[in-house]
């Protein structure tokens, strides 16, 4: 009864935020960047966050999961307002990071890394919470920087939901992140369907902020109340976290501002390679996500040190392949 119920929020909100964002004109307007060429809507994340919110509030199943969605509210609506009026980076940063404290100081937090072989426990001491802000703040830039191509970020989103779902064995948690890909995958039908379709949907930065942040914190909580090794965790972010890092690196390399947006994330690159047909893309993305993800995890049972190695050496290939193809390309 439950899962009916929410399908039919889920319907009541989506459909509310399209004709909303319809009638006020919420939309993504076509520029060099983006790769429409018509007005789409742009809400997509209001609608992600609004389900969650209405999940939670329909029954307690995990109290700091729902402490996490409920604070993703200012970072939701921050996201919202940038896409409204663009808000510079220090402001954004502000209102990242204040959300951010709060979580940490009731007790969404960790003291280190995780035990490896040899090394032994990796301790934070005194940096902690400077480590954790950074460590959350690149993430949600990271995250919102694979919010370029349509289907990306929400695939993303959803390889690390049911990574979670496999890793854990508490049911009442494994009921609510259910939900969460439930709603999830019905916003990457909206965000996949034709551009000239009055449904399709845009996540937003609303989107984009939210579950970066939502997968920033998850990823604290796992490790805190669940035990989940960070070698294990950190596989379903190797994508927006190599992505984030080449991006910047490179820009400072040619002596540009990080914060500029252009298109030499990957995703653009391979969506120019096949013609500007996001299909190839989204199945291509899928599969090596998928991929890496359990080779991952595989390598994580044998060794959490040679899984954080790996992690750290794919990294390594991965900048020097794109910076090779870079320079080919320029």
């Amino acid at each position: 009864m439950l899962t009916l119920k929410l399908i039919i929020i889920y319907i009541l909100i989506s459909s509310s935020i399209i004709y909303l964002s319809t009638y006020l004109g919420y939309f993504d307007k076509p520029n060099k960047r983006g790769i429409h060429k018509i007005p789409i809507i742009n809400t997509g994340g209001l609608i992600i966050y609004l389900f969650f919110l209405s999940t939670i509030s329909q029954s307690e199943l995990n109290y700091n999961i729902e402490l996490i969605v409920s604070i993703g509210f200012f970072i939701c609506l921050t996201g919202f307002v940038d896409d409204r009026i663009n808000l510079t980076p220090s402001t954004k940063i502000v209102l990242i990071i204040i959300p951010s404290i709060y979580l940490i100081l009731n007790g969404i937090s960790i003291s280190d890394l995780g035990q490896y072989e040899y090394l032994g426990k990796l301790e934070l001491g005194k940096f902690k919470i400077p480590f954790l802000l950074l460590a959350i703040g690149l993430l949600i830039n990271a995250t919102n920087y694979i919010d370029g191509i349509d289907g990306i970020l929400l695939i993303f989103f959803l390889s690390c939901l049911i990574y979670y779902i496999f890793l854990i064995d508490d049911i009442e948690t494994i009921n609510l992140l259910k939900f969460f890909v439930m709603a999830s995958f019905l916003n990457l039908i909206l965000n996949l369907l034709p551009s000239k379709n009055k449904f399709k949907v845009f996540s937003g930065d609303s989107g984009s902020l939210f579950i970066g942040f939502f997968i920033s914190f998850m990823t604290i909580e796992l490790y805190n109340s669940f035990d989940i090794h960070p070698a294990i965790l950190i596989w379903p972010l190797w994508y927006p976290v190599y992505d984030f890092l080449f991006v910047s690196i490179n820009r400072l390399i040619n002596k540009k501002s990080i914060f500029k947006p252009d298109n030499t994330h990957l995703h653009h690159i391979i969506y120019k390679k096949f013609n500007r047909n996001i299909i190839p893309p989204i199945i291509l993305f899928l599969l090596v996500n998928s991929s890496i993800i359990f080779l991952g995890y595989k390598i994580s049972e044998i060794s959490k040190l040679l899984s954080l190695s790996i992690f750290i050496i794919g990294f390594t290939l991965f900048f020097i392949i794109r910076l090779l193809a870079f320079k080919k390309l320029n």
